[in-house]
């Protein structure tokens, strides 16, 4: 039987490390804002998270 993960071992791993790149850039511009902004941001995305679990 094939091992699918060794297979696609590679493609994983370029997959993974464009994640983590992407996700230490938007640190790094969350980091940069103002607080207040941030806040709403903050705001934002608690509204959203309401809307989202109606639907659960």
């Amino acid at each position: 039987m094939n091992n699918l993960i060794a297979k696609n071992e590679g493609g994983v791993r370029k997959y993974r490390e464009k994640i983590l790149k992407t996700k230490e850039e938007y640190r790094q511009w969350l980091a940069k804002l103002p607080f207040e902004k941030k806040i709403e941001i903050l705001n934002k995305l608690k509204r959203r998270e309401k809307f989202l679990k109606k639907f659960k």
